[in-house]
C-alpha cells in the first residue's frame, strides 16, 4: 500500500524544487553574462577531442579570426551564386594584452589554389570552391577560400573565420544609422549612385560600401585600395565606440545573420563586441598589410600579385609580435 505523502509537506517539496530550477537558472544566466562581459577569452574552444581554453590552446591567449568580404554585382544576393573575396583581414586579438593586429591579404594575390594543381588570384578562389561543388556550393567556395589562404601561412594558427556577403555589410550600416567618416578624394563610380565626393561625411551603406569596394582606373591600385578600407574600418571603430553604438551590433547581427557565415558562436561574437566595446582602444590596434610587385601573364592579361615570400615570414613576425 502506497502512503500518501501530506499536503503541506507536497507543498513543501514543489516549493523546493521549483526554487531549485530558479537557482540553478540564475547560475547559468550569471555564469554566460561572466564569461561574456569579464572572460571572454574562456568563450573560445579549439575544437579539439580535448578541448581547452584558448589561453591553454594559443600562446599568451592569442586568437587569429580571419574576416572575408565577399561581393559581387547583385543587390541581395545572400550568398546565391559566385562571389569574389573582395577583402582579406586575418585579426590577431590577444586578450592578456588587449590588442588587435589585423593582416592585410591583396586579393590580386598569386597564390596555388588548395585542392588543384592550379594558380590564381586568391580573389578566385571562392569561384573554384563553388564551381567544383557537387553539394553545398557556397561551403564549398568559402572552405576552399579558407583552405588556399591557410596555406599561405602554414605556421599560423586560423580556426576562426566570418564572412559576410556585402549587401548584408551595407544593411548593418543602414540598421546603425551610417558612419561619420572625411573621404579623402572624388571617387568616380559606373553610377552617380555609385559615387562619392571627397569631404565629411556621413556615409550610409552605399556610400559605405562604395568607399570599400572602390579601386583607381589602374588595375594595380590594389594596394592602396587596401590602406583606404582599412582607414575606414578603424574609423568606424572609432565612430561606434565613440557614439556608444556598440550595444547595437548584436541585435543587427541577430536580423542580418543570412548574409553572415561564420564557425563563431553568438557567444563568441558576444564576447568580440564587448571586448571592442569594453577593453580595446584605438592605439591599441595594429595593422600590416602584405606587399609584393604586380606581372602579367600576357600584354593586356589580368595582373596578378607576387609576394616576396621572405619579406611575408618577417611581416607575420612583426604582425603576430602584438
Amino acid at each position: 500500500m502506497v502512503t500518501k505523502m501530506p499536503q503541506r509537506i507536497r507543498f513543501y517539496f514543489a516549493l523546493g524544487i521549483i526554487f531549485s530550477i530558479v537557482i540553478f537558472s540564475f547560475a547559468l544566466i550569471f555564469s554566460g553574462v561572466y564569461q561574456v562581459y569579464f572572460a571572454p577569452a574562456s568563450l573560445f574552444q579549439a575544437d579539439f577531442d580535448h578541448a581547452r581554453p584558448v589561453e591553454e590552446e594559443f600562446d599568451q591567449r592569442t586568437i587569429n579570426v580571419v574576416i572575408l568580404g565577399l561581393h559581387n554585382r547583385n543587390e541581395d544576393n545572400s550568398f546565391g551564386e559566385i562571389y569574389y573575396v573582395d577583402t582579406i583581414l586575418i585579426a590577431s586579438i590577444n586578450f592578456d594584452r588587449n590588442t588587435l593586429s589585423l593582416l592585410s591579404v591583396p586579393r590580386d594575390t598569386y597564390v596555388k589554389i588548395a585542392g588543384s594543381d592550379l594558380a590564381d588570384r586568391i580573389r578566385q578562389s571562392y569561384s573554384y570552391g563553388y564551381q567544383a561543388a557537387a553539394g553545398e556550393s557556397h561551403s564549398a567556395g568559402l572552405q576552399m577560400t579558407l583552405e588556399t589562404i591557410a596555406a599561405m601561412f602554414k605556421e599560423v594558427s586560423l580556426q576562426y573565420y566570418i564572412a559576410m556577403d556585402m549587401e548584408g555589410l551595407k544593411k548593418l550600416i543602414d540598421a546603425m544609422g551610417g558612419v561619420y567618416y572625411e573621404v579623402e578624394q572624388d571617387m568616380i563610380g559606373f553610377t552617380p549612385q555609385e559615387s562619392l565626393a571627397a569631404g565629411p561625411q556621413l556615409l550610409d551603406g552605399r556610400g559605405y560600401m562604395t568607399y570599400l569596394t572602390y579601386r583607381e582606373p589602374d588595375a594595380r591600385d590594389d594596394l592602396n585600395r587596401m590602406k583606404r578600407q582599412k582607414a575606414l574600418l578603424l574609423a568606424t571603430f572609432e565612430y561606434l565606440k565613440e557614439m556608444g553604438l556598440f550595444s547595437y551590433v548584436l541585435p543587427t547581427y541577430n536580423v542580418y545573420r543570412d548574409h553572415i557565415s561564420t564557425n563563431l558562436s553568438f557567444n563568441q561574437i558576444a564576447a568580440l563586441a564587448l571586448f571592442a566595446a569594453e577593453r580595446l582602444e584605438s592605439d591599441a590596434i595594429s595593422d600590416y598589410s602584405l606587399q609584393g610587385e604586380y606581372f602579367t601573364m600576357e600584354e593586356g592579361g589580368p595582373y596578378y600579385l607576387a609576394l616576396d615570400e621572405e619579406e611575408k615570414e618577417l611581416l607575420i613576425e612583426k604582425w603576430l609580435g602584438h
